[in-house]
């Protein structure tokens, strides 16, 4: 049994990120001025690195949780 699972979440916000650049590049259809690429720098620009470098964190953090479960259920045995 699982006790703590991370990847559902992180799959999520992947999908999330996924969306979004996805809604955010059919904008330039309508949406192409000064305004917009001030949006773009001051708003979601920042958010992208930030997100990936957080899923990254939380990768490497559900290894450790999987690793310190598994030997947690070793001892048991």
């Amino acid at each position: 049994m699982k006790i703590v699972d991370l990847h559902t979440g992180a799959a999520r916000l992947t999908d999330a990120l996924n969306q979004l650049e996805v809604a955010w590049e059919r904008t330039t259809l309508s949406w192409n001025d000064e305004s917009r690429r001030h949006f773009e720098a001051e708003h979601l620009a920042p958010i992208t690195p930030t997100i990936r470098m957080t899923l990254d964190a939380v990768n490497r953090l559900a290894e450790v949780l999987g690793r310190v479960e598994r030997e947690c259920l070793d001892e048991d045995r």
